[in-house]
């Protein structure tokens, strides 16, 4: 495809992912909020924190089917982001390509299946035995197996890294979005902040990028359909370098006309004297 077609195909396309960006930042970050905000906090004990759940599974269930959305969301805004990179890198491995689907499906899917095993096994635990915390421990251990949710989640984090760099070094990303994308990514692996504030700050800077409302501009290689890697730091360091050897270059030259005077007159106070009286015979 010449480079103008794609050019075309992505002005067309970066208005849908505009809205499925923005879509995946708010859906992400309701995964985390619509269960803490409807029901509040569980209690620390765990028989107690069951019962809660059991009673107030709508709440729940609303905060799966946010995270659900927000995963396929992602996979869509990376799976974007992945074909514009390679048009301009065509030496990206395609190996990453269908990390994003694995991962957001996977997370999708895993979803749904804990929170299905988890409400049949919580419902058990309410309704049948004396709710004692062995009987706690063993509702939560049943059900889908964990490796699978540490699989997916490794994937679709991955996907987020390795697509947030490539995209980078090919100009698509400012380096504060790349780097942005790199930790977001380590975040939703190694959980730190209970609400994942950072990634959908991240979801949403894509969203005003793809739309061309990110501050300074869209980057210069989604115009040109080429990679234009940003300056390395020592590559602005000699930048400005040689701003600064131009700027005393030409402030010399300034002064050396400044000095030279009207030619055949000589310079100095005593010449500034003279035409002075020359001025004033007039």
């Amino acid at each position: 495809m010449a480079t103008s077609e794609i050019l075309q195909a992505e002005a067309r396309e970066r208005p849908r992912m505009t809205v499925v960006a923005i879509v995946a930042a708010v859906f992400t970050l309701l995964g985390s909020l619509v269960s803490r905000i409807a029901a509040g906090a569980p209690p620390d004990n765990l028989p107690a924190a069951l019962l809660f759940y059991h009673d107030n599974q709508a709440s729940e269930y609303a905060s799966a089917a946010c995270s659900v959305v927000g995963a396929i969301a992602i996979a869509i805004v990376l799976d974007f982001l992945y074909r514009a990179t390679r048009a301009r890198n065509p030496g990206l491995p395609w190996q990453i390509r269908p990390l994003p689907w694995i991962g957001g499906i996977g997370v999708a899917i895993f979803t749904v299946a804990y929170q299905v095993a988890l409400a049949v096994d919580v419902a058990h635990f309410a309704t049948h035995g004396t709710q004692t915390y062995e009987e706690a421990r063993k509702a939560i251990d049943a059900g889908v197996p964990p490796l699978f949710g540490l699989f997916v989640q490794l994937a679709l984090a991955l996907a987020i890294v390795l697509i947030s760099v490539n995209a980078m070094r090919a100009g698509l990303l400012t380096r504060f979005l790349g780097y942005l994308g790199v930790i977001s990514g380590v975040l939703f692996v190694l959980m730190f902040v209970p609400i994942p504030i950072v990634q959908a700050y991240w979801l949403g800077a894509l969203a005003m990028l793809f739309a061309g409302r990110l501050r300074g501009g869209m980057p210069p290689a989604w115009q040109s359909g080429e990679a234009i890697p940003w300056p390395s730091p020592a590559d602005m360091r000699d930048q400005r370098v040689r701003e600064a050897e131009a700027r005393r270059s030409g402030d010399g030259e300034d002064l050396v006309e400044g000095s030279a005077g009207e030619p055949g007159e000589a310079s100095g106070p005593g010449a500034a004297a003279a035409r002075r009286k020359r001025k004033k015979r007039r």
